[in-house]
């Protein structure tokens, strides 16, 4: 690999993000200020300027790319926004509480496998946006803890991330650039996954026990539940949901489309389309539902990240750091397996993991040619890039969404509140996944 250096606009990089982040950390400005002041500073600052183009145009460039992820979470926002109207989450969640009887722990692992296989299969942005509805009804029904249940179910959603190449888009460029089949990668991150879902639980209850036992949830209360009463509008349930259901489908076979049929589906069209159709059959008005729907703060927010996390890859800091983790090993199969492993956990815990897995699919292909064992390295960026999104609120766009959605119910978790709790279940879980990895292929 070709040595790099850190350049001036490197560096300003680099403390454009500590700085950022410290803000973010403290909470002391609002996420969506500190995001987009340090998007337009470095812009300003002419860090992403070329021979051709300007610094803003180079910059817009790191949004454009991520079209598809915004556009399918307006989307997914619209879609089941206007299917929440139907009162269907509310139904799961009143026949899911009298299946464990309410009891919080019973009902705490029920929500969290349902994300995980929701996740495996669906992926887990249109997972959050279906299961943080309902997660937010049981905890007011119940006035159980809300950090326990978003917690497990944001970890959760990040973790099935690596189960199949469907499941997330960074185990999807993996896959697809390294040519590993959808059941290759089932055989090898999937089932990891489980034993990783496994730890997550034991932990989880091990932290939250005390704060889960001292709710007490009457039996004859909850015989009262009736999943039916929660519906409220069947015209919705029973063409919104398809249609809800179908949207999912699409994605879900959209490579098989393409191969079969040579046409070209990507997530924001399949859900865009979905959203102004249940908006035209229902009769919302645009105007209104555009502004009552989505969450602008997110959206604004993600493009300041995008950007800010463009500029690493932009002046070569992610390239830079890629390189150290291969030269540190010299040449050890172990240690290159542990490194990739904790520190693909750990970076993904603070930066955008798509960037860094892009960058690392190269470094580790560079390294196959120079006939450094990598099959094993492809589990453990796969997992560790996964692992490391539950770790703080940011990690991962479906931590941003779910979290947003909880504090518009007025259900605030802090920066640092949240990173206490997950980072040390980063580490367990990637010490967890390189154990497994490293008796499997190097033992």
């Amino acid at each position: 690999m070709e040595n790099v250096a850190l350049s001036f606009f490197s560096i300003v990089s680099l403390l454009t993000l500590v700085v950022v982040y410290s803000f973010l950390i403290t909470e002391k400005i609002n996420k969506v200020i500190v995001a987009a002041l340090g998007a337009v500073f470095l812009i300003f600052m002419q860090v992403f300027r070329t021979a051709t183009n300007t610094s803003q145009e180079t910059a817009i460039n790191f949004i454009s790319r991520n079209l598809d992820v915004l556009g399918f979470v307006i989307g997914m926002m619209i879609l089941v926004g206007i299917v929440r109207e139907s009162g269907v989450f509310e139904a799961v969640a009143i026949w899911l509480v009298k299946k464990v009887k309410g009891r919080p722990i019973p009902l705490l692992i029920a929500m969290s496998y349902l994300t995980l296989f929701m996740t495996i299969f669906l992926s887990n942005i249109p997972t959050v946006l279906i299961v943080t509805p309902i997660i937010l009804i049981l905890v007011k029904e119940l006035k159980v803890p809300y950090f326990p249940f978003l917690f497990s179910m944001v970890t959760m959603a990040n973790i099935g991330g690596a189960a199949t190449p469907i499941s997330d888009p960074t185990t999807y460029y993996q896959a697809k650039t390294v040519g590993l089949g959808f059941f290759e990668v089932v055989s090898n991150s999937g089932l990891i996954v489980l034993i990783l879902s496994v730890v997550t639980m034991i932990y989880v209850i091990l932290l939250f026990r005390k704060q889960l036992g001292a709710v007490k949830v009457s039996s004859s209360d909850i015989s009262m539940y009736d999943p039916k009463s929660a519906i409220r509008n069947k015209n919705i349930l029973y063409i919104g949901v398809p249609i809800l259901g179908l949207a999912i489908i699409l994605m879900l076979l959209k490579e098989t489309i393409k191969n079969a049929f040579n046409i070209t589906l990507d997530n924001a069209s399949i859900t865009i389309c979905a959203a102004f159709i249940v908006m035209f059959l229902f009769g919302r008005e645009p105007k209104k539902a555009l502004s009552e729907l989505i969450d602008w703060e997110i959206i604004f927010f993600f493009s300041g990240l995008f950007i800010i996390v463009g500029a690493l890859e932009f002046t070569h800091v992610i390239d830079l750091l890629a390189q150290t983790l291969i030269q540190v090993t010299a040449g050890s199969s172990s240690m290159l397996l542990f490194l990739i492993s904790l520190g693909s956990g750990l970076i993904s815990t603070f930066i955008d993991n798509v960037p860094y897995n892009i960058t690392m699919v190269g470094a580790i292909q560079l390294m196959a040619k120079s006939g450094v064992l990598v099959y094993p390295l492809w589990w453990a960026l796969n997992l560790g890039t996964s692992v490391g999104g539950a770790g703080s609120p940011i990690g991962a766009a479906c931590n941003v969404i779910a979290l947003g959605q909880a504090e518009k119910e007025g259900m605030h978790i802090s920066f640092m509140k949240y990173l206490i709790v997950g980072l040390p279940l980063v580490i367990i879980n990637s010490l967890v996944a390189y154990g497994i990895l490293w008796l499997r292929f190097l033992h």
